[in-house]
């Protein structure tokens, strides 16, 4: 998201153990294994989303009201796209990213050299996830030429690069440096052709700034020009800065402060910065301009050599756009540049700043393209660059060729809540009673397992499309298994790699003469098929056999960077208690697989793992045992969470008592960014309230607490995942009206149930939820829906669902017009977004006014009388005081949504000059 790199600075300053799943001292942010960490039985690759949150793409639920949730058709931001309105010039989308291991959301802009190739950097992917400096060449194709590790170096936010006559390429990134992520102020790098990294300097977030959030520009002498969005003055709201390089070789880069920003007219947290033949620097802030601070829509600045600051325009955050990024100026002195949010679909837009035909006159802004955030991208986070002929490049964050779900894209710009129940299972063909959740493609495609049904009713991995916005979602199965020696009775979702194969554990089958004639359980391997609409093809990739390689792997799998795949039987091992175990391919071509045995638990160590296991970037294993831990329960006890460090020497967590901190964990653990787990209990809790379970932290030292104690029947068997606001989202078997419900948990412990289930739309959802960019949640319930069950009776074959907010969010929510001078006038714009997927009617927009004469209130435009589906806009309130004193009103913005009337407090004052 743009502007999260400032929104993470300042909250991390403020508490650095913040309980926001974006930022922090990142440990999540490590290998490939960590990035697939959400549900228990793994993650996806670049290409699917099951868990974006406090990894990977940020799952996106900001300013959404708890209440606003509605039972309606499906999303298909791709259609909204579709029918957005024309641009004024062609896009042409040159290259779609994916992430690992070759980077993905691209939110810098590129460099172009004399080949065509384009140079940047990408915000995650890479051999740690902690972004990537790459190469596109003319036809396409990426390579990844240097992978951040998030420290020293560098990569949390990196922001694009630039190449000089030897082949070297400079940038910057926004954390690391002298702390891990995002508690480090950044610093500036240089990359060789050999791709060995050198910092150059290093932020410390004080006088001289930090947190840069663009790039650098060069000079014919070497001098580098930046700017740093934090740190200087005393509103902390950025810097221009000049790095001049050491007069002998191995010597140490200096920097000068050439300009302080205050935070008001002349804008805040800049962008980057160009520069003229005569030595003026050009550039951008986020924010300031028309409103102090965070209420403005951003400035366009020219600074001279004398250090002055001259604002040549102020966004007004409506159709000219919203959050402009860094600028390029062509040879007759006009500006090019894009914006984050705003235009007609508030997407983000290209535009064009002309300077003024006589000096002292006012510079004219053109929008040349507008973003819809569907398959031509959308939220651009970077500037421009131009070609000899005026052809623009650059970057979105989202969009491609899966829509809002994409991972950005290159384009070039020439000069010409809501419930649905997607998929209702018809049992036996097409697989009944989905035990686990579901994956995402970029193309917005779900993946799943259900545990019965297909075939041989032993069980199907399914793929559900859904073709348009309120349409039903159309299933294929890809595979029904037999319950022979390709496994059966599947209970765990799936994870995918960079190709699109599925992996995944099937519960039973597999070497029949184990636990005759059951089997064991398999690891399995589904490959796409060669050929549009031809067969995936399953591969066993190991059989267990019981004892000591484990039996019953109920859970899914992760995989690393090496692609080893790692999880957990609830049986088996040497004592009969249940295994962790790795599964590494083989050296050659259609070799085997060989399977280690990590650990096996022996009861006080815990006992029947049901769920998976996460990973840390140290390649320390962490996971949950249904029972053991050594107190209470019986013989083993009421659970465990536990540690496996590399070595495979284990540590029991927290041995739960069954008493306030719950019991019997069936769902599995996420980590937030300072290395804290958070997990649920199944049962357990306070007696009082019939024990239904408890959500609970454990911190990086080791300290657990418990977050929130369920007060119905509970009985939580998901794993959790975040939003990027550090909000909680599960499921509960038994909650809301006894059937099951969704859950959030905000950061202070306070509980809102999104939606209970009633039957017909499905019961019973144990897997937990996956969220998308747009706040959409997914998951399946293991019965319920329309039809009849495996027995023709009426317990259902379950539902895939969707959940989706309804009622618009403003931004800001309040406003703060300050000390206005008589006479003068003074403009706050309000963004007004439809977070539904049904459009939304606008009633009148009135002002309440509590002290003051209304009369000073008044509105320069308004929203129209519908915003569509995913759609925003703007409304301008104007305070031009005629009396001194404090004013305060209230604006009052009637929807056809719940939650209407949206108020917004108001506060002003107008004073004598």
């Amino acid at each position: 998201m743009k502007n999260l790199k400032t929104q993470l600075a300042a909250l991390l300053l403020s508490t650095l153990c913040s309980f926001t799943g974006a930022y922090g001292q990142v440990i999540p942010r490590g290998d490939a294994a960590t990035l697939r960490q959400g549900r228990p039985n793994g993650a996806p690759n670049p290409a699917f989303s099951a868990n974006a949150g406090a990894q990977g793409k940020p799952f996106n639920r900001l300013n959404r009201p708890p209440y606003a949730w509605q039972k309606t058709g499906n999303t298909d931001r791709s259609a909204i796209a579709a029918s957005a309105a024309q641009s004024l010039d062609q896009e042409i989308v040159l290259h779609s990213f994916g992430t690992m291991p070759n980077g993905g959301l691209p939110d810098s802009g590129v460099f172009r050299d004399a080949d065509g190739n384009l140079y940047g950097t990408t915000f995650g992917g890479g051999s740690s996830n902690s972004g990537v400096v790459y190469r596109v060449n003319a036809s396409g194709k990426e390579t990844a030429l240097y992978s951040f590790t998030g420290g020293a170096d560098g990569g949390a936010f990196t922001n694009g690069v630039i190449r000089d006559g030897d082949g070297n390429l400079y940038g910057t990134t926004y954390g690391g440096g002298s702390a891990v992520g995002f508690a480090g102020a950044g610093v500036v790098f240089m990359v060789d052709k050999a791709g060995q990294e050198t910092v150059l300097y290093t932020f410390t977030g004080g006088a001289e700034g930090g947190y840069p959030v663009a790039g650098v520009i060069r000079d014919g002498a070497g001098n580098l020009y930046g700017t740093a969005s934090g740190g200087g003055g005393a509103s902390g709201t950025g810097v221009v800065f000049k790095l001049v390089p050491p007069a002998q070789p191995g010597g140490v880069w200096t920097e000068t402060v050439l300009y302080t920003f205050t935070g008001g007219a002349d804008g805040g947290d800049p962008n980057g910065v160009i520069r003229d033949a005569a030595g003026n620097l050009y550039g951008t802030t986020q924010y300031g301009g028309s409103g102090v601070g965070y209420a403005g829509a951003g400035v366009v600045f020219k600074l001279d050599l004398a250090g002055q600051e001259t604002v040549l325009y102020t966004f007004t955050g409506g159709a000219d756009g919203w959050d402009p990024n860094a600028v390029i100026r062509d040879a007759a002195g006009n500006l090019y540049g894009t914006t984050y949010v705003g235009g007609t679909s508030g997407a983000g837009v290209v535009f064009k700043l002309a300077p003024p035909p006589q000096p002292g006159g006012a510079w004219t802004e053109t929008v040349l393209y507008n973003f819809t955030g569907g398959t031509d991208g959308g939220y651009p986070q970077a500037g421009l660059i131009a070609d000899a002929v005026g052809n623009l490049y650059g970057t979105t964050d989202d969009g491609g060729p899966g829509g809002a779900s994409g991972y950005g894209v290159v384009f070039k710009v020439d000069t010409a809540s809501q419930y649905s129940a997607v998929y209702t299972f018809l049992p036996p063909l097409d697989g009944a009673n989905p035990e686990a959740g579901v994956i995402r493609d970029a193309a917005g495609n779900l993946y799943g397992t259900a545990s019965s049904g297909g075939a041989g009713n032993a069980g199907v991995v399914y793929k559900v499309h859904v073709t348009g916005q309120g349409t039903k979602g159309q299933e294929t199965v890809l595979y029904a298994f037999t319950g022979g020696a390709d496994g059966g009775y599947p209970q765990a979702g799936l994870i995918a790699d960079a190709v699109g194969n599925l992996y995944g554990t099937a519960e039973e089958g597999g070497d029949l003469s184990c636990n005759a004639p059951y089997g064991c359980g398999v690891v399995f391997k589904l490959a796409p098929p060669a050929q549009p609409g031809g067969a995936w093809t399953e591969t066993v990739l190991y059989n267990f056999t019981g004892a000591p390689d484990g039996a019953y792997p109920i859970a899914g799998v992760i995989m690393d960077s090496a692609g080893n795949l790692y999880g957990t039987t609830i049986n088996g091992g040497t004592s009969g208690a249940g295994a962790v175990f790795k599964l590494a391919p083989p050296a050659q071509p259609d070799g085997a697989w060989t399977e280690a045995v990590l650990y096996s638990f022996s009861g006080p160590d815990g006992a029947y793992p049901r769920s998976g296991v996460i990973m840390d970037s140290a390649n320390n294993i962490y996971g949950t045992t249904f029972e053991g831990g050594g107190s209470g329960c019986g013989v083993y006890g009421c659970g465990a969470v536990y540690k496996l460090d590399p070595s495979g020497n284990e540590t029991v967590l927290h041995g739960f008592t069954f008493g306030v901190d719950g019991g019997f964990p069936i769902g599995g653990l996420i980590f937030d960014s300072a290395g804290s787990l958070y997990g649920t209990t199944w049962s357990g809790g306070p007696p009082s309230l019939d024990y239904p379970g408890v959500v609970y932290k454990i911190d990086s030292s080791g300290n657990f607490s418990v977050l929130y104690t369920f007060t119905d029947f509970g009985g939580s068997a998901s794993t959790l995942i975040f939003d990027s606001q550090g909000n909680l989202y599960g499921t509960t078997q038994y909650g809301g009206q006894g059937l099951g419900d969704v859950f959030e948990l905000d950061p202070t412990g306070h509980q809102t149930v999104l939606y209970s289930f009633t039957f017909a739309d499905g019961y019973e959802p144990v897997a937990g939820v996956i969220g998308d960019e747009a706040g959409h949640l997914y998951g399946t319930t293991l019965y319920g829906g329309t039809s009849a069950d495996l027995y023709g009776g009426t317990s259902g074959g379950g539902v895939l669902f969707m959940l989706a907010p309804v009622a618009p969010s403003v931004s800001p929510t309040s406003l703060s017009f300050g000390n206005v001078g008589l006479g003068y006038r003074a403009k706050k714009v309000v963004t007004l977004q439809n977070q539904g997927i049904d459009p939304v009617e606008i009633g009148p927009i009135t002002f309440t006014v509590t002290t003051g004469d209304a009369s000073q209130f008044s509105l320069e435009h308004v929203c129209p009388a519908s915003i569509g589906a995913g759609k925003s806009c703007t409304i301008a309130v104007i305070f031009t005081p005629d009396a001194a004193g404090a004013d305060a009103a209230t604006l009052n913005i009637v929807t056809s949504a719940p939650g209407s009337p949206i108020e917004i407090p108001i506060i002003a004052a107008g004073i004598k000059q």
